[in-house]
């Protein structure tokens, strides 16, 4: 059966570059968009929702010409205050989940690029594992992937004000007591996934690059140590 310890090195080499790079641009995408969680209509049979990312949520801009009005799906910052001048800002959770969206992208992205240009290099010594730091920084990194999921526990789940004007400029419709996954959440955990498989593979190569280069720098005997006839 197949397994880790089964592939060489540069498979794993290659398994930890191509997963490291998914990983960052899935936590790029899920950390810039403003689709993590929404909010849905319950009473339509084409459910509409509200939806609101990390740093910025959904809004639609209206565009009017000669052709006629468009209507364009944009992101927006969160303002500072609501229409009603209710101060609007971040809870813990909310704080918490954005500070672990940067911590990822840092990691992540750090141990990537470094990985690439370091391969890209005319001394490059094909040596494939340079430190057993790059599988630990992608652990690192899917940790702090897995915690931006705090938001789900947010104000802005829970008790949004954003969310409680539309309920107001909506009356019909009947919304969703609490927030539902969305595509930039279940990114998150794709992910979080991804950044473990590379943690995992670099960390494995390093080790078996090692354990190469031990065997292949220890000397062969080849007379015994001891002489017997002597």
């Amino acid at each position: 059966s197949l397994t880790l310890g089964s592939l060489s090195v540069p498979t794993l080499a290659l398994l930890s570059t191509t997963f490291g790079a998914t990983a960052f641009i899935l936590s790029w995408i899920c950390t810039f968009g403003c689709n993590f969680l929404k909010f849905s209509t319950t009473n339509l049979d084409d459910n509409f929702s509200i939806q609101f990312g990390i740093w910025y949520f959904q809004f639609w801009t209206a565009a009017t010409s000669i052709d006629g009005t468009y209507i364009f799906e944009t992101c927006h910052r969160y303002p500072e205050q609501t229409k009603d001048a209710t101060p609007f800002g971040p809870d813990a959770q909310w704080k918490t989940a954005r500070a672990f969206s940067i911590i990822t992208l840092v990691f992540g992205g750090c141990f990537f690029f470094h990985n690439v240009f370091r391969s890209c290099r005319p001394s490059y010594n094909l040596r494939l594992f340079a430190s057993r730091l790059e599988g630990m920084g992608y652990l690192l990194a899917c940790f702090c992937s897995g915690m931006t999921l705090i938001l789900l526990d947010s104000a802005l789940c829970k008790d949004n004000l954003l969310m409680a004007g539309a309920k107001a400029a909506y009356p019909l419709f009947t919304w969703q007591e609490t927030c539902g996954l969305s595509t930039g959440a279940n990114v998150v955990i794709s992910a979080t996934v991804f950044y473990f498989l590379a943690g995992v593979t670099s960390l494995k190569g390093y080790k078996k690059e090692e354990a190469e280069e031990e065997g292949a720098g220890a000397p062969a005997l080849s007379e015994p140590l001891i002489d017997e006839n002597a």
